[in-house]
């Protein structure tokens, strides 16, 4: 399989998913609890191309000359394999963004002068459609979007990547109540790197020492206005990396096949950001990159802080 074609069925070159395959740790010679044996380059491009598209499990049995069911079962064990590395690793990676703070802090002042100094980077909250559960309907259902869902948060720094995530909570959740769950403004106040080094979301998040928000209010002034406007332009790049996920990964978008709990939707969303973040890295940046000039970490970058145990 050439290149290019690696990249159309896979997102990523033959070498990179060869990489890939390496960092992730997957065991030399996979065997399912169902007792199905595999290698890592196998298993890996049956977890890509599944997540790539809502295609039947039939549809994707000539590619890799495997039964359907077999397929199923690669690619729930490399799902539970990578659930529990990814927790951690996806929730804050506090050695790399410690290493490149002054770098998102430089690279959001450079894109817009006017904006509150110190910022590294964007807090907010997702919101993922899911099947309409056969239990705690009233729970899950977001009545802002008007679905049942699931609720991430999440930071998105200037280089591309979503630095942070936190998840799932029920889609009746609040922001804050993410926020306070998650323990992350704790983890940053207890590190004095982040001291005046801020996170930038909307009004509900407030202003601290580790977080900052626009300006609210009757009283509030004309520089006031100019600089809440100023700093709401380049947030928009928080919708930037949100739209990735599902255009790389678009299983993720299709809302019938994220049913619970027959469906571990919410490690397959970490999976998909996981990924995402692995394509922006593979091809040097992603609108959100470019828009502040800022270029992601390289793969030994990103898999420095990867969980070592097998």
């Amino acid at each position: 399989m050439s290149d290019r074609e690696a990249k159309d069925q896979f997102r990523f070159t033959v070498g990179e998913l060869t990489y890939l395959a390496r960092c992730l740790k997957l065991p030399g010679d996979i065997c399912t609890r169902e007792g199905i044996r595999s290698n890592p380059l196998e298993a890996l491009g049956v977890c890509l191309r599944r997540l790539m598209y809502p295609k039947r499990w039939i549809d994707m049995a000539a590619m890799f000359g495997r039964a359907p069911s077999t397929l199923c079962h690669i690619f729930y064990y490399v799902v539970e394999f990578l659930d529990g590395k990814l927790e951690e690793f996806l929730y804050f990676d506090v050695d790399r963004i410690t290493k490149n703070l002054d770098i998102y802090c430089d690279a959001i002042a450079a894109k817009e002068p006017r904006s509150i100094r110190g910022v590294w980077g964007f807090i907010d909250g997702t919101v993922r459609p899911i099947c309409r559960p056969s239990t705690g309907q009233q729970a899950m259902y977001n009545g802002h979007k008007r679905v049942h869902a699931m609720k991430f948060q999440t930071v998105v720094t200037p280089d591309g990547l979503i630095s942070h995530l936190f998840g799932p909570v029920d889609g009746r959740r609040h922001d804050m109540f993410m926020l306070n769950e998650s323990g992350l403004k704790f983890k940053l106040e207890g590190n004095p790197a982040f001291h005046n080094k801020l996170i930038y979301g909307d009004p509900a998040y407030g202003c601290t020492n580790v977080f900052c928000c626009p300006y609210k209010g009757c009283r509030v002034n004309a520089p006031q206005k100019g600089l809440n406007k100023a700093m709401s332009a380049i947030r928009v790049s928080v919708e930037w990396s949100y739209g990735e996920v599902p255009k790389y990964f678009s299983f993720l978008d299709y809302k019938r096949h994220q049913r619970l709990p027959t469906t571990p939707t919410a490690t397959l969303y970490k999976l998909g950001v996981f990924f995402t973040n692995c394509v922006t890295i593979a091809r040097g940046g992603n609108n959100n990159s470019r828009y502040f000039r800022c270029k992601p970490p390289t793969f030994e970058e990103y898999f420095a802080s990867y969980p070592n145990t097998k």
